[in-house]
């Protein structure tokens, strides 16, 4: 009778009447409420068992963070089927884990719990998120939980939803300390993706739009952009920079997804080409035009290359940027560490969310790598991970379609234009912002300034001349980390860029910074 489970549902959740839900769980106990007054009805999958201790210090729905819903919609048919589907085997686990998320939603945010403002565990009210997909990112973190646990405790529902519980706090610490809403605030994906504004964040992937057979989000990059070191217009990486820039576009992705739309998980293709055969374009004889994150500024810095840093006798300079980022970022050296801290902050924060990882045209060495890569996860992630070696790219076109897969992967859609794709992802970030609910953007935007302060950085040009400041022309002007005079110049800023900097100062013709970035500046005269 199991099997039928995904088609009762299917229609159950079809004629689901269009009311308000007080909790993520009340809108799933009416679907199994409906099934056992049906004839011969079968327990639902998603239904609670009786009175569990964890549920007891639970307020009531009336209590809850999230009772104030007015106008969500119930779970679409699709979406019904999708979780019945992917919560098979963990019913009890999650009967178990529903309440004690409620219980998490009653709590602040600053104290531990949900911010109802988030893209991803907060509510309908405040951030638009559908009860249902706050239904399955609970079921991904049992399914992380379960697969990471012995076989003996994968068998025990009450082991398996508090390891899931327990990961979700430390989810929701990571978050409030990383300030992952910020990410979602209008004008971030700019200053998180160019390097006048976040300096060495070498962006190499993104959401530029493509879709898989089940309209999924494919995420497509190009590690050549960051790691082609011989590539004339190669920037060197600043791991802390890098790290937040690249979790915005899985962050992004992550919050993006729509169960009623039948998107459970996201893809990522990474074109591992970057030599002058496999990626020609990197290079300036097929083309010479600067990085697209290089438009407004780059970095010059000599002293830092993916292998690490050359002058570390004179110790490491603390490179402007982007705030927040995590404490230990600031001691991360380049190279694999980076990647490796980037595995881990995807499979603890972010578990169950990427169906597939392709690792297209991968160098021998890479392949190495890529084998290292499935050491340090759990087997089911480890099965996600795909090589596709150079001539079977048309593996890929078993996921996306002939027209949407783009043509540097052997389909017909639009190419990714060397690292073009890149721009076109940031408009479409920027959109999505602006059309974000308002309460979670004005949370968002709060954020982002505080961020901002916290950086010594104004908001806005505008913010930036209101408070004293004064408008400079970048052309040669050079980026620099402190007002000492005998440190070498970190970047320089393009000839169309605006800054404003300090009216106060400018000894010698060195000024602090008030916008975009932080540090200061050498506008030669």
């Amino acid at each position: 009778m199991r099997i039928l489970e995904p088609l009762r549902l299917l229609f159950l959740g079809a004629s689901l009447p269009a009311r308000a839900w007080n909790t993520v769980a009340d809108g799933y106990d009416r679907v199994a409420a409906r099934q056992r007054a049906a004839p011969n009805a079968t327990r639902d999958a998603c239904a609670p068992p009786s009175p569990d201790p964890l549920a007891s210090d639970v307020p009531s729905s009336s209590t809850s963070s999230s009772s104030s819903r007015t106008d969500s919609a119930p779970p679409s048919a699709l979406a019904s089927s999708a979780l019945a589907e992917e919560g098979a085997g963990l019913e009890d686990a999650l009967a178990l884990l529903r309440p004690a998320f409620e219980s998490l939603r009653t709590t602040s945010g600053e104290d531990g719990g949900v911010f109802p403002e988030d893209p991803i565990f907060g509510t309908y009210d405040a951030a638009g998120v559908a009860p249902h997909d706050v239904e399955m990112t609970l079921i991904r973190y049992l399914r992380a939980a379960r697969a990471s646990s012995s076989k003996r405790d994968r068998v025990d529902a009450r082991k398996v939803a508090d390891e899931a519980l327990d990961r979700i706090r430390k989810t929701l610490e990571y978050r409030r300390e990383y300030d992952v809403l910020s990410m979602h605030a209008p004008g971030m994906a700019r200053k998180l993706m160019l390097h006048d504004t976040n300096p060495g964040a070498c962006m190499y992937l993104a959401d530029a739009g493509v879709v898989d057979k089940k309209d999924q989000p494919v995420l497509v990059g190009r590690l050549g952009l960051m790691m082609s070191e011989d590539a004339e217009q190669h920037e060197p990486i600043v791991p802390a920079n890098h790290l937040r820039a690249v979790l915005f576009a899985f962050e992004r992705m992550a919050a993006s997804l729509k169960l009623d739309r039948g998107q459970r998980r996201g893809i990522y293709i990474l074109d591992c080409g970057m030599d002058r055969k496999s990626a020609p374009d990197l290079y300036d004889a097929v083309d010479s035009r600067p990085r697209f994150w290089s438009n407004a500024g780059r970095l010059i810095v000599d002293g830092l290359t993916m292998s690490g840093w050359k002058d570390k006798g004179d110790g490491k300079r603390t490179i402007p940027g982007v705030l927040p980022h995590l404490e230990h970022h600031a001691t991360i050296d380049p190279g694999l560490s980076v990647l490796r801290e980037a595995l881990r902050q995807l499979t603890e924060h972010y578990p169950d969310v990427m169906e597939r990882v392709y690792f297209v045209r991968p160098p021998l060495s890479f392949r190495a790598f890529v084998k290292v890569f499935s050491l340090m996860v759990d087997q089911e992630t480890a099965e996600k991970f795909v090589v596709v070696p150079a001539g079977y790219e048309s593996t890929l076109l078993e996921r996306v379609a002939s027209e949407r897969l783009p043509s540097d992967f052997g389909g017909e859609g639009p190419g990714l234009g060397r690292d073009d794709f890149l721009k076109t992802a940031l408009a479409r970030y920027e959109a999505e912002s602006l059309a974000s609910r308002g309460s979670r953007k004005r949370r968002a935007e709060e954020r982002a300034r505080h961020n901002d302060a916290r950086a010594g950085v104004a908001g806005t040009r505008d913010e930036a001349v209101v408070g004293g400041g004064k408008v400079v022309r970048g052309a040669r002007a050079k980026l620099f980390s402190t007002s000492d005079r005998d440190e070498a110049p970190l970047g320089e800023f393009s000839e169309h860029t605006e800054l404003v900097v300090a009216r106060d100062g400018g000894d010698g013709g060195r000024h602090r910074l008030m916008w975009p970035v932080g540090g200061f500046v050498e506008v030669e005269a």
